[in-house]
């Protein structure tokens, strides 16, 4: 047994006796387990036939979403936790089909300035006809992230004997562990899954009460393009090799990603057998151990000679050392944040699949589900996005398809940014890195797509891309929205703006940036004299994503210029470009002089945003359109609210906009069916009633309500995501796990908020969570923040000072700072307290 885990589930056993009592030990987070009392659905007969597999847009209602994701960074395992017949599905990051390559259109280039000059005349469907032509990559779509394949555990039985009993299995998020156990034929089963970053290497660890009970056959396989033999170079092990079927396009010649799997099989007692069929015979053991890992030829590697490295380095060290690196390495990230909204909550007080069906039958508060959907948030990223490792994807790393829905790809229109919206804020600042890891290539081939499509310098990348930096628009028209980049770059100045990391800003941040602004610098294009808001500049073309808009002669498009999300894009990047070059300037040798001359002439020449006169709401178009859809699923013209704080309270005729633009966009169209009819692109998805209905809507309509201060408004949509995006596992309903993320950062705001600059302890606490505290989550400045409330009332708080840079702090009631016990001296304007701090100090806060 792990001894560590044992004496970990001892402790959350008797979490359940003690729970009826008053609970003194209220700052010790509750155990966060996510647990089941029956196995993940999986057919009598496994089949890649079904449509789970071949539709790409198959959402299943069980099985996949109920089983349990482990992973390392690099590799990823789903857990069905079946009793006679296991499976445990396999991920590696980096096997992908396709291969590099310059997607540009080489039409592009010449073809510009004309659509351009259609687009100012208002030729749209001419400048769209000619953008479908020449603008578009070549290819226009992308190949997709694969499933590596599926380890399959039979229990060696009469097929007539299927009874077992004290079945239950959970996902420990407290140590990163996956198990399942039950009773059979009277011995009592243990299966133990972990997946050890430090080793990188996937343990599967069984055990029984009853000598030699365990008889196990074991084989490995995938829907296509691998073959598994017994390994040669490795006793009592298998391995899986394969490569993907893709073919150059150019020299005919095969390109597919290779990989290989291998599973090396250790037990003190029994015998082991391994066929040529590459199957695995476990007969009369006690206890056995399986050692699983993964590579691909991505990055020029040998994915055999890298298996058999990682195999025999991990069996030289005992288990428990495995368990305990692994153990030590996960909660080094994990235990810097304690989260707790409730005194009373029982983890165990039902299975998961119950407990989020009360949250959808009957609109259940359940304060312990957004508890553990903030920590699992946590421990996804850290299983999918460690350094050294590819960004977290749609999926984060776990996919059962070949041909998964959205290619399983980095969409960088919202989803891609939402993955990693709350890794500064709930202390996993590391687990960013593989972002901007992902940013320096797109850098590197969007100069080239910069160039040839838009005759600018800097770099661009449009809605996706895939592990081999594509940059080139994919898909359609609406494809061509060069914003990307400048989104992407929203995350770097994050990351500085948490650390205070000058260093960083200026050998990483800053280069990514200025490569951006200098894309759009080109870019830009003032409007002709003769039409609205003439010499204002703005991108051309544009898109405001996936929605239209309506001319006053009926006509409805897309397609246009200025859209108000691009202009606050630019605003944002020009503006967090310019702080970066004052931070890194001195009296003596000013920063990028030359640069920061053209950012301010260019910002000042931006198209502004607007407020409607008909509506009261901000303009998502250079010009008040008709909208189509008024209850469209994007929200794209409130970026300057969120993920930017251009819009805060700070600017109150935006503010009020902004709130009615998401009044209005929420309450929708009651009467759509018949006004929208004539929706050239269809009405599908609205919002109506106030509703929103998960996933990464849910998300981004809960971060607009507490941007706005509203935190019983963002309570509702995350109560809405527990109902309509959650699947009984925290996996997003339609193959997308961005909801997931997004959801951790929704409750971290919450609580603490600094994007203005300004630490705002708990701006938007909902009333269901009277009581409660956090530990450790971040802000802006450097700053580390412990929070306790009662009554929806801050009782304590304590700051500590990474940089020490002075603080600045948004109390509506009197309070008192100490430091080592001693009052400090404070200065206050209007609701903000200002103090200065020391690197390192502790700073009390204490209302009277």
């Amino acid at each position: 047994m792990f001894i560590l885990l044992e004496k970990y589930l001892k402790t959350c056993f008797l979490y359940v006796v003690l729970i009826s009592f008053s609970f003194k030990a209220f700052s010790q987070q509750k155990p966060m387990v996510m647990w089941f009392s029956k196995p993940a659905y999986q057919p009598a007969v496994f089949s890649y036939n079904t449509k789970e597999f071949t539709e790409a847009f198959h959402f299943e209602e069980k099985g996949w979403n109920e089983a349990l994701p482990i992973g390392n960074g690099k590799l990823g395992a789903m857990v069905f936790g079946g009793v006679l017949n296991e499976r445990i599905q396999l991920n590696e990051e980096s096997l992908w089909d396709g291969y590099a390559r310059n997607a540009v259109n080489p039409k592009s280039g010449k073809a510009l300035p004309v659509i351009q000059q259609l687009m100012f005349e208002g030729r749209v469907d001419s400048a769209e006809k000619m953008a479908a032509k020449t603008m578009l990559g070549v290819p226009s779509t992308i190949k997709p992230y694969q499933s590596l394949g599926d380890l399959f555990i039979e229990q060696l039985h009469s097929t007539a004997d299927t009874f077992y009993t004290n079945y239950r299995r959970w996902l420990s998020l407290d140590s990163a562990v996956a198990v399942t156990q039950f009773t059979y034929n009277g011995v009592n089963y243990k299966r133990e899954v972990f997946a050890s970053h430090p080793a990188n290497i996937i343990v599967v660890k069984f055990t029984c009460d009853k000598a030699n009970a365990l008889n196990l056959r074991i084989h490995l396989t995938r829907e296509k393009d691998a073959i598994t033999k017994s390994a040669l170079d490795i006793s009592n092990c298998i391995a899986m090799q394969g490569q993907i079927n893709c073919i150059n396009d150019d020299t005919k010649q095969p390109v597919g990603m290779k990989f290989a799997s291998y599973v090396k099989a250790i037990a003190p007692t029994g015998k082991i057998t391994v066929g040529k069929d590459g199957m695995i015979v476990v007969t009369s053991a006690t206890e056995l151990v399986l050692y699983i890992t993964a590579a691909t030829s991505f990055a020029g590697k040998s994915p055999g000679a890298t298996c058999v490295k990682i195999i025999n380095t991990a069996v030289k060290q005992p288990v428990i050392a495995l368990f305990n690196n692994h153990l030590k390495d996960y909660k080094a990230l994990y235990n810097r944040v304690k989260i707790n909204l409730s005194a009373n909550n029982n983890p165990f007080e039902l299975p998961q699949n119950e407990r989020i069906q009360r949250v959808k039958d009957t609109d259940y508060q359940d304060p312990y589900l957004s508890e553990l959907l903030f920590q699992y948030g946590r421990y996804l990223l850290i299983a999918c996005s460690r350094k050294g490792d590819l960004a977290a994807n749609l999926q984060g790393i776990w996919n059962q398809k070949m041909n998964p829905p959205w290619s399983a790809d980095y969409h960088s229109n919202i989803n891609l940014q939402m993955n990693y919206m709350a890794a500064e804020a709930v202390n996993l600042p590391e687990c960013t890195e593989p972002l901007f890891t992902l940013m320096d290539t797109l850098a590197v081939h969007g100069k080239i797509t910069a160039k040839k499509m838009y005759n600018a310098r800097g770099w661009v990348v449009h809605h996706l891309t895939d592990v081999f930096g594509r940059t080139a628009p994919a898909d359609d028209v609406p494809g061509l929205w060069p914003m990307g980049s400048g989104w992407l770059c929203h995350h770097s100045y994050d990351h500085y703006l948490f650390s205070g990391d000058k260093n960083y800003l200026r050998t990483k941040a800053f280069p990514i940036m200025k490569g951006a602004a200098q894309f759009y610098l080109d870019f830009l294009i003032p409007i002709p004299a003769g039409l609205p808001n003439a010499g204002k500049l703005v991108t051309n073309p544009s898109h405001s994503p996936e929605n239209a808009f309506e001319k006053p002669d009926g006509t409805q498009y897309q397609f246009t210029y200025g859209a108000t999300m691009d202009m606050q894009i630019c605003h944002d990047l020009f503006t967090n470009c310019l702080q970066a070059i004052k931070d890194l300037s001195t009296k003596e040798k000013p920063f990028e002089p030359i640069l920061k001359l053209k950012l301010e002439n260019a910002l000042a020449k931006l198209a502004p945003i607007k407020i409607s006169p008909a509506t009261g709401t901000l303009q998502e178009w250079i010009e008040d359109y008709k909208e189509p859809e008024i209850g469209h699923r994007h929200i794209s013209h409130l970026y300057a609210l969120f993920p930017s704080s251009q819009i805060n309270s700070s600017t109150p005729a935006l503010f009020a906009a902004a709130r009615k633009t998401l009044e209005r966009r929420l309450t929708g169209n009651p009467n759509a069916e018949k006004d929208e009819a004539k929706n050239r692109y269809g009405s599908y998805g609205s919002y109506l009633d106030g509703k929103s209905f998960g996933g990464w809507q849910s998300v981004w309509i809960s971060m607009m309500w507490l941007r706005l201060g509203e935190g019983n408004q963002a309570y509702k949509h995350h109560q809405y995501q527990l109902k309509y995006g959650m699947m009984p596992n925290f996996f997003g309903w339609a193959y997308q796990l961005d909801g997931t993320f997004g959801s951790t950062a929704v409750i971290a705001e919450m609580l603490l908020q600094s994007h203005t600059g300004v630490l705002n302890l708990l701006p938007a606490l909902p009333n269901y969570w009277s009581v409660g505290n956090v530990k450790g989550l971040r802000a802006q400045g450097g700053f580390e923040v412990d929070i306790n409330w009662k009554g929806n009332q801050l009782t304590e708080a304590k700051i500590i000072s990474g940089k020490g840079f002075r603080c600045k702090l948004i109390i509506k009631n009197p309070v008192k700072i100490y430091k080592d016990k001693v009052e400090i001296k404070v200065t206050r304007e209007n609701d903000v307290v200002i103090f200065n701090t020391k690197k390192g100090g502790v700073y009390t806060i204490k209302p009277f």
